[in-house]
């Protein structure tokens, strides 16, 4: 509160109603002037003001359209003598609503004062409704984004269809390519802030340089982006400009570690894109060969080169079958790519190792997305022959389908049943569903996939049906107003509460409450 008038009896008549009569106030000014009281106002910047009109040197309305520029939230209440209307309507133009005259009596003074602190705290709630709900739309997005980059590089399906992806991230007749990342450091083993430090540089960057780039996860050493533009034209020139300006950029940010780039063929179709990353990781796979080389990209030579010699569709069938935790077929099929993986090195055993590498980093990243949040990554630097290699990779990769396939017949229930027992202890806060999922260590995709299946109802259709239940609980008690059901069971809208009641019983909540309650 802060007080205007340049009679101290008055300042002191308006504190002593207010404080008297409602123990929220306090006072952190008193002005006796509208000069005073335009530079205590913005040292103070309080929430309400009572301020008088006619006072020396600056009068109140001059002092409250100057305070509104700066403080534009702050409440205020002319207080006048006069009782005329060209006052009045000089106040409005300024958005002022209350209009007290002297002597005021403690009944309009409270009055007054009631309507503005109503109006401040329905202000208040609005822009923090306003927050959350932004703050929500950009971490909705994030996951948006992150599905979408996983779903392209691991050729997933999933419920949305692809015009579905288009009208949230504005994709419509975009072209673009994938570029893949990777940090190779002097250290034989970055700590996780390292890393940490070097994805929000590149991230940074990215975002930065190109708005339209939607940027994946740092997984193992790797980081896929993926650019989109309306045309490309020179294709092959713009994707090395990019690649040779990030890397220019973020290196000079790096220390103790080089930041290198593959760079896949563009696309017309986000359908496509998968190739593209694939593409792109081949290309990086060269990079990686040529010390002396920072980035790639994946052109017709390399396409030739790349059937000749990198086995990407037994990759897949590979980890297809890890994933399943077949360790019959997954085997077998580690064979023939292994076998695969030596032709396409020439037998020579570094590049055999960098690939076997990158496979398990591939591998990691397909076992999290699955909700197996175990780093599965292999190092092959020690080992001197290609049977040691082998040997050593394929006893590691038969421990880690056993592992997938006792998690998938007895882990997943499990962690299920807790999913539902954590709905039905925090149903009535904002629980989502990734809150769920990071509490029982499931990816939020994978969650909603099993939890579907399982219980044939998606995790929204669950949670509702949990609040409504307790909801008629209450309604049937017939104690407590439908306002405070709506609060208590996790709806801070009342008119949503009670339209996703009727939606679902037939009834509104009050037509319930009358109908049972006898």
């Amino acid at each position: 509160m802060m007080f205007v008038d340049d009679e101290s009896i008055e300042r002191e008549g308006l504190r002593l109603m207010l404080e008297r009569n409602r123990e929220e106030v306090e006072v952190v000014a008193e002005a006796q002037n509208g000069k005073q009281a335009i530079e205590l106002a913005l040292s103070h910047k309080p929430d309400l003001i009572f301020m008088d009109i006619k006072m020396p040197e600056i009068d109140g309305l001059e002092a409250v359209k100057q305070i509104l520029v700066e403080l534009p939230n702050t409440k205020c209440v002319m207080v006048s003598a006069f009782d005329t209307f060209d006052y009045a309507r000089e106040a409005m133009k300024f958005g002022i609503k209350e209009y007290l005259l002297k002597p005021s009596k403690v009944a309009e003074v409270l009055e007054a004062y009631d309507r503005m602190v109503a109006e401040l705290e329905s202000e208040r709630q609005k822009e923090a409704e306003k927050t959350e709900i932004n703050y929500r739309l950009e971490r909705a997005s994030s996951l948006v984004e992150a599905e979408f980059i996983v779903s392209l590089m691991m050729d997933h399906v999933y419920e949305f269809s692809v015009d579905e992806w288009r009208d949230w991230l504005d994709l419509e007749k975009r072209q673009g390519f994938v570029a893949v990342f990777s940090f190779e450091s002097t250290h034989l083993h970055p700590g996780r802030d390292n890393k940490s430090e070097w994805y929000r540089i590149l991230k940074k960057a990215l975002q930065e340089e190109h708005p339209h780039c939607l940027v994946g996860p740092l997984t193992g050493f790797q980081v896929p982006a993926f650019m989109f533009h309306e045309v490309i034209e020179g294709a092959a020139s713009i994707r090395e400009d990019f690649a040779r300006s990030i890397i220019r950029r973020v290196q000079q940010q790096l220390q103790d570690c080089r930041l290198l780039s593959g760079v896949g063929m563009v696309v017309s179709d986000v359908n496509d894109f998968s190739k593209s990353y694939e593409e792109a990781i081949f290309a990086l796979e060269f990079v990686h060969d040529h010390p002396g080389a920072s980035y790639m990209v994946f052109t017709s030579q390399l396409k030739q080169k790349r059937r000749e010699l990198i086995p990407f569709e037994v990759e897949k069938e590979l980890v297809d079958a890890v994933k399943k935790g077949d360790i019959q077929h997954g085997l077998q099929m580690f064979d023939t790519y292994y076998k695969l993986i030596l032709q396409a090195a020439d037998y020579q055993l570094a590049t055999v190792k960098k690939a076997l590498g990158n496979f398990f980093i591939v591998l990691t990243r397909s076992m999290k997305e699955l909700g197996f949040e175990d780093d599965v990554q292999m190092s092959f630097a020690q080992l001197d022959t290609s049977t040691q290699i082998k040997a050593t990779a394929k006893a590691y990769l038969s421990t880690i389908i056993e592992q997938i396939g006792e998690w998938r017949a007895n882990g997943i229930e499990g962690l299920l049943i807790q999913a539902k027992d954590y709905i039905d202890c925090y149903y009535h806060k904002s629980i989502s569903l990734e809150e769920v999922a990071e509490q029982i260590g499931l990816s939020s995709y994978y969650l909603s996939k099993l939890f579907k299946e399982q219980y044939q109802v998606t995790f929204i259709e669950y949670l509702t049906q949990v609040r409504l239940e307790k909801a008629k609980n209450f309604l049937l008690e017939g104690t407590l107003p439908l306002k405070e059901i709506a609060l208590t069971i996790g709806y801070k809208d009342p008119n949503y509460f009670s339209r996703v009641f009727k939606k679902e019983t037939g009834l509104s909540p009050r037509e319930y409450r009358n109908n049972y309650v006898k």
